[in-house]
């Protein structure tokens, strides 16, 4: 009986030294160094931030703009794919910026700009139904690079930010309205923005209190 009972606890002990091993082995971490051909090293650790588990860690390699990342190997692979869809190429991203008087008008006054059909519902409901182009521009340009294009008589500054494919927007930092009197340039507005791309955004640049009149931006990026 006493070698019998010996016997079961052995089998017992080996028994929980094999689920030992296999939980060793399901938590078994593995390195894996990203090398970033476009973005920044330290930008990416921002984005996989929140998908590192406890039991990981990640550290930044400036000198190579590299990310060295330690895991458990099923998380590597969720991390892995989110690296390769944040380091890709830098997108074009054009830039339309249309400056518009709006006012508001009795019934029989309202009229609307033809090429501003398609924000006239809009600014409806802020009950503009008077709307004038007072100038247009369209730009072409990438990621980390810097914008600007004159509109009658005003100026827009602007520098193109990073495109994020999760949300399929990009970032337009320190966008700035200014309206040009002869050299000087008197600053509107200033502001950043976040686009999703064929969204439109409408901005009140000014507008005077109990004024029916008002200055308008309107801002579209597309792919």
């Amino acid at each position: 009986m006493k070698r019998f009972l010996m016997t079961v606890l052995a089998l017992l002990l080996v028994t929980a030294n094999v689920f030992a091993d296999a939980a060793d082995v399901g938590k078994s971490l593995t390195v894996r160094t990203f090398q970033f051909k476009h973005k920044q090293a330290d930008k990416a650790a921002g984005v996989i931030k929140p998908l590192v588990s406890a039991d990981g860690s990640m550290a930044i390699q400036p000198a190579t703009n590299s990310l060295v990342v330690t895991d458990l190997a099923e998380n590597m692979k969720k991390i892995a794919a989110a690296i390769a869809q944040f380091d890709a190429p830098q997108q074009a991203i054009h830039l339309s910026i249309r400056l518009v008087g709006a006012n508001r008008g009795t019934a029989d006054e309202g009229r609307v700009d033809p090429l501003l059909d398609d924000v006239a519902s809009k600014l409806a409901l802020l009950r503009y139904n008077v709307l004038e182009l007072i100038g247009s521009a369209k730009m072409l340009g990438k990621e980390g690079e810097t914008g600007l294009v004159e509109l009658a008589g005003y100026r827009a500054d602007f520098r193109f930010g990073e495109y994020d494919p999760a949300s399929d927007s990009v970032k337009i930092s320190d966008f700035k309205l200014s309206k040009l009197d002869g050299d000087q340039l008197a600053p509107m507005l200033k502001t950043t923005l976040n686009l999703k791309l064929g969204q439109t955004v409408i901005l009140g640049a000014t507008k005077q209190p109990n004024s029916q009149r008002a200055l308008m931006i309107v801002v579209t990026a597309q792919r």
